[in-house]
């Protein structure tokens, strides 16, 4: 039992130097931050095929890093962090002599407060990790705790730079009551008779029924806000703020990012196939005329270039000619940088569909 406090190991140990004190490190990634946001897009993730180095959840993003000093070595790690994350314990063993390894448990996080983390602050981690019969180490590391809108999607390494611009698809939420709604006013505007997608094989409809949305974004009355990037290469973690699409709703406010998501979690419940264009300092909203089609690209800043009166009404011919305007200067803009998308020296460039 690993829980065993004295045995023949133990008393060889004494003698020892193999049962030296174990160099380990705590590992907390991205770059010793904790983005609940990106715990919580990967928690549901399926176990990935992982170096053999990699013991315990092969998604994991907080850990230890250890040399074995022994074959078999046997260790246990708990990591905890009282209001956040309960204790989490993993029992392993380390195979090889001279080998390091990454060894992370499966988190007990209390996802409800990730969710509602919508402010940075300074917490401490707490880590314990004994290795054969020896008494557990105690390390405590001070972490910052993101807000749960900061959308990590780049982390800059000259080795071995990480994508994650997938992240700005977890707050894609097709799924979420306020878009059912947005729908129902769009049949209710009579801009369509009905949603079909791509049924009637008719780029012309589906311009249309992504019209209908955006006339009623409109006539709702949201206003542009300026983008809020939160970190940088300095940093080398780079991060976005983003509104969850309720936020953008309640608050009449969406910067290009929010109102691509917006749009994209409209257009994903009707079954068309949206995208979000990065590039630096900027997003478009694109989607497709037909599945695996052309794309048509969207500059949804423009929202704000038609809106409603006081008594609510919103004119159809203003509305129209600001979508219109909003494709052309979204293709526009995509041109200019089309050749530096999939360009990894250029993280900032990314389709992510």
């Amino acid at each position: 039992m690993l829980t065993k406090t004295f045995s023949v190991f133990a008393a060889f140990c004494l003698l020892s130097p193999l049962c030296a004190a174990a160099d380990w490190a705590a590992l907390i990634s991205p770059r010793g931050q904790i983005f609940p946001a990106l715990i919580l897009a990967t928690a549901n993730l399926p176990e990935r095929r992982a170096s053999a180095s990699v013991i315990g959840d092969s998604n994991g993003l907080i850990g230890a890093r250890m040399v074995a000093s022994r074959d078999q070595q046997r260790v246990v790690l708990h990591i905890d962090m009282p209001g956040w994350l309960r204790d989490s314990r993993i029992e392993a063993v380390l195979p090889q002599r001279g080998q390091r390894y990454q060894i992370y448990p499966t988190l007990a996080w209390d996802f409800d407060k990730l969710r509602s983390s919508r402010h940075g602050a300074p917490e401490t981690l707490r880590f314990s990790l004994a290795v054969d019969d020896q008494p557990a180490e105690v390390k405590q590391v001070r972490v910052r705790i993101r807000s749960v809108n900061d959308a990590p999607y780049f982390i800059a390494s000259k080795k071995s730079p990480t994508d994650l611009s997938w992240m700005f698809a977890a707050y894609v939420d097709e799924d979420h009551p306020r878009v059912t709604r947005i729908i129902n006013e769009a049949l209710a505007t009579g801009i369509v008779k009905r949603f079909d997608g791509y049924q009637r094989k008719d780029p012309q409809a589906v311009l249309k029924q992504v019209y209908a949305i955006w006339f009623v974004l409109q006539k709702h009355g949201i206003h542009y806000s300026s983008i809020t990037r939160t970190g940088n290469a300095l940093t080398e973690v780079y991060a976005q703020h983003v509104r969850f699409l309720d936020e953008s709703w309640m608050n009449n406010q969406a910067n290009c990012v929010d109102g691509s998501v917006l749009l994209a979690s409209v257009l994903r419940k009707l079954d068309l196939n949206p995208a979000l264009v990065l590039m630096p300092g900027h997003m478009l909203l694109a989607f497709e005329l037909a599945p695996g089609g052309d794309r048509v690209y969207l500059e949804t800043t423009r929202l704000d270039n038609a809106q409603a009166n006081a008594d609510g009404a919103l004119d159809d011919a203003e509305s129209f000619q600001s979508f219109a305007t909003a494709i052309a200067r979204g293709f526009a803009a995509y041109q200019r940088g089309q050749g530096n998308f999939g360009d990894l020296r250029q993280p900032e460039y990314q389709i992510i569909d």
